[in-house]
């Protein structure tokens, strides 16, 4: 599930649209509510994180989202990516969350994921209905423009926790770090790799 940096200024970034951003943000924020919501959902979630359970993640994902189509999960025991597929020059682009510290393997929290839900929860729901903001974030990932993407992520992600905002692999990776937890967890909506 790890995936390689494409840091800002990459060619990759040129993939990008709000098309994308918009579908995978719909397909993604039911899941989010009913992390932040449900504590007993949110708990069996990380629990199949752990264990590296992608049919547990697929099962549980469609409960929470049963009008995505193809959910595709991948988790490597600290954190977990959904993808969904696309025709054309992003052939996958999904949303995931990670334990980054490097002694964190097999560990994934259900309050840092519940916290970290709530706080980019408002992201998802932007993107879902608002074309022009989707269209403005595509645009500044495509440009490589990092401070426009930290504004505009910053716009509707308002948690302190929140440290920094980066564009990696023709989307963004968010880093939060909560008092309660020694570990730093990275929330990305980016695409996996490109044909």
């Amino acid at each position: 599930m790890r995936r390689t940096n494409a840091r800002c200024g990459s060619k990759h970034n040129r993939h990008v649209t709000a098309y994308v951003l918009r579908k995978v943000a719909r397909n993604m924020t039911p899941f989010f509510r009913l992390i932040a919501d449900n504590q007993r959902y949110a708990q069996c979630w990380s629990k199949a994180v752990v264990h590296a359970n992608a049919t547990a993640l697929r099962r549980l994902f469609r409960i929470a989202s049963p009008q995505a189509k193809r959910p595709l999960p991948s988790t490597d025991g600290r954190g977990y990516l959904i993808n969904f597929e696309f025709k054309g020059p992003v052939p996958l682009y999904g949303s995931g969350t990670e334990n980054t510290s490097v002694n964190g393997k097999f560990i994934f929290e259900t309050r840092v994921h519940r916290a970290i839900s709530r706080a980019i929860l408002p992201l998802y729901l932007t993107l879902a209905v608002n074309p022009a903001f989707a269209r403005a974030l595509a645009l500044a990932i495509r440009l490589g423009d990092v401070r426009a993407v930290t504004c505009i992520v910053k716009s509707v992600v308002t948690a302190p926790q929140l440290q920094s905002v980066s564009i990696e692999e023709s989307g963004i990776a968010l880093a939060f770090k909560y008092a309660f937890s020694k570990y730093r967890y990275e929330h990305f909506l980016l695409s996996e790799r490109f044909e």
